[in-house]
């Protein structure tokens, strides 16, 4: 043995090194944020006060939520986003101006955001915080603003979780810990390893090829107006031998309502869309409120679409469509505004899409939501345009239009041919839900990147805090929420026995342990759901088959690497 080395009792140092971790503490992480809650029109949020930013922020998908999308602009000269540690995180080219956002009754003020994909709703930056008298006391974590009459009022929120003391150890020490039977009860969180900060970030500053590209053809994200005639395809309404014109009433309305069906109704007529008429036909109109709680006018044409010849074109299986994704690295998402709508109903067929309101008797000259056939038609006026394109790197689910590839230089030219086809059939896209040149994206209710394809957040969420089903309805409504991603699942149909038992009409509903086992463990499965891989066709497969006394089927199977 070497001269200086200490002779140590192993056993208490692994012992001491375990406590040393266990002990330790990071306060930095166990400090709660700061959040505000505020009010933009009828939407609530708690907003993130950071300092440490320099601009104001909101999310995407809450600008989209509460129907800003309107008021959004493209800046001149996109802002680059850079962390605490200087490198470049995003880009930002889209803001939105002088909104009214009140953070207390009677307390508003004009907040001017930059839009950004980020977790949190809302972010107030220095912009924000410096721009009025709004004290912050990071002691005791408060915000106040002062009303109409110079009063602070305080408009802080509790953190959305508790503050947790974060010990962080080690594997080796949690094995030896384990070894030892010294440990009663853990609670353990696995911690991602994040890529080296150089690797440039999926969404990084966009290719200059495609700003160049979306400035070229802008006149396709026009808002679309009148009548495109000379399309080939026309929506038909082909009715049922002896059906005659059914005689419907006209729905009450509030007052809120009956406001905004003049303003929709204006707005119709304005665009061309739709003319007074005399018709036999006259379908009541009613409102529902859609997730932004905008009122949303809607026909009944329940008596009208039972009169109809059905049309037997099918609709695209989604898992058909995400399997033609293999290989592609780089995605853009189109969608048509007012797709429906830049449709043209048949001359002959007008007459019977008369709808009656309080405020005169209309029919439609494009094709509105609700007919029964629409859906067919939309989607093969869409397989027509881009047929030669479908399957090479075109996907079109009605008006989602996803463009694929596996090159980024591969990608401008196959986005550059599916809006040279937009602009000549005079198809008009919503820039506000359309992405470009993205490695990872939401389709179809489904996340799609290089690697394959995933369930999305809110959905497994869902899942997650569903409660236990006291009858058959709501049995059936979680068993199709959780069929829609039973591709993730194996042997899912062994899992969900005992529920799909409980949906047939023919057997008493009883909730027994088996069901509730059932239910617990295909909530558990969903939330370990990890990313499916695609079928790669130059890869060796295998069928892997299984017949129980639960079920019976098959799948194909490709080793992806990993042992």
């Amino acid at each position: 043995m070497d001269a200086g080395v200490e002779v140590i009792d192993l056993h208490a140092y692994i012992a001491k090194i375990d406590h040393e971790f266990k002990t330790q503490r990071y306060d930095d992480i166990n400090a709660p944020l700061l959040y505000i809650r505020i009010l933009i029109g009828e939407a609530t949020c708690n907003d993130l006060t950071d300092c440490g930013a320099t601009r104001n922020y909101m999310s995407q998908n809450f600008m989209v939520h509460i129907g800003l999308g309107p008021r959004v602009r493209r800046k001149s000269k996109p802002t680059q986003v850079t962390l605490y540690d200087g490198h470049t995180h995003k880009s930002n080219d889209r803001c939105i101006d002088a909104i009214p956002v009140y953070f207390a009754p009677h307390v508003s003020e004009a907040v001017s955001f930059d839009i950004l994909d980020t977790k949190f709703d809302m972010s107030l930056g220095m912009s924000w915080l410096r721009s009025e008298d709004h004290p912050v006391n990071f002691y005791r974590r408060t915000v106040h603003v002062r009303d109409r009459n110079g009063v602070l009022v305080p408009c802080t929120v509790p953190p959305p979780h508790p503050s947790i003391i974060c010990h962080v150890v080690s594997a080796a020490n949690i094995r030896a810990s384990i070894i030892r039977d010294d440990i009663e009860e853990m609670r353990v969180c696995f911690l991602h390893t994040l890529p080296p900060q150089d690797i440039p970030s999926t969404d990084a500053l966009p290719d200059p090829r495609i700003t160049e590209l979306l400035d070229a053809y802008d006149d396709v994200c026009e808002t679309p107006h009148g009548v495109v005639p000379d399309r080939p395809i026309r929506h038909e309404i082909i009715l049922e031998d002896g059906a005659v014109p059914p005689h419907r009433c006209i729905y009450r309305m509030s007052k809120e309502e009956l406001s905004v069906l003049r303003a929709q109704l204006d707005d119709l007529l304005e665009k061309g869309w739709i003319r007074p008429n005399s018709s036999p036909y006259g379908a009541p109109v009613l409102f529902v409120q859609n997730k932004n709680k905008e009122l949303r006018l809607c026909i009944d044409y329940s008596k009208l679409n039972a009169q109809t010849v059905k049309n037997a074109d099918p609709l695209p299986r989604i898992d058909d469509l995400l399997g033609r994704l293999g290989g592609a690295k780089f995605f853009s998402k189109l969608d048509l505004k007012s797709g429906y709508h830049q449709l043209e109903i048949r001359q002959q067929d007008r007459y019977k899409t008369a709808f009656k309101t309080r405020y005169g008797h209309f029919e439609w000259l494009v094709m509105p939501f609700g007919l029964t056939n629409a859906p067919a038609t939309f989607q093969t006026a869409m397989t027509t345009e881009f047929r030669h394109m479908l399957d090479r790197f075109v996907l079109i689910y009605l008006d989602d239009i996803l463009v694929y590839s596996r090159s980024l230089d591969e990608h401008v030219e196959h986005l550059r041919t599916v809006l040279e086809r937009l602009r000549q059939a005079k198809y008009k896209a919503n820039l506000d839900k359309c992405e470009f040149a993205r490695q990872e994206l939401e389709y179809l209710g489904h996340y799609v990147t290089p690697q394959g394809i995933r369930s999305l957040a809110d959905k497994i969420e869902a899942i997650r805090v569903w409660p236990e089903p006291t009858n058959t309805t709501d049995v059936r409504s979680f068993m199709g929420l959780a069929g829609y991603y039973q591709r993730f699942i194996t042997g899912c149909s062994r899992i969900v026995a005992p529920m799909t038992r409980l949906q047939s009409p023919k057997v008493p509903f009883v909730f027994d342990d088996d069901a509730h086992r059932s239910f617990q463990a295909l909530k558990t499965v969903m939330l370990m759901a990890l990313v499916l891989s695609i079928y790669d066709p130059t890869l060796p497969t295998r069928v892997t088959t299984n017949d129980s006394s639960c079920g019976i089927g098959a799948v194909l199977e490709q080793h992806d690497g990993d042992d």
